[in-house]
């Protein structure tokens, strides 16, 4: 299976300014972050069983209605 990309916005490394060009590879793997389109390794892997990983989307996706109903409208 190949790996799915999914594009990133407003990446930063905290402390810098510097926005990245990131995104997000799903694939057999679990999940990996690279901050640069052509990076040739990820700077971050989340590895877990497809229902561990599925678990962690929908913590995100609870996390993000939560805060869209207590009008968070800025990036945390």
């Amino acid at each position: 299976m190949p790996n799915t990309r999914v594009s990133l916005p407003r990446v930063h490394i905290a402390g810098s300014d510097a926005h990245c060009d990131a995104h997000i590879e799903v694939g057999p793997h679990g999940f990996a972050l690279f901050l640069t389109p052509d990076a040739k390794y990820p700077m971050l892997d989340i590895d877990g069983t497809p229902q561990q990983l599925d678990d962690v989307v929908r913590d995100l996706q609870a996390a993000l209605e939560l805060a869209l109903v207590a009008g968070l409208s800025r990036p945390l």
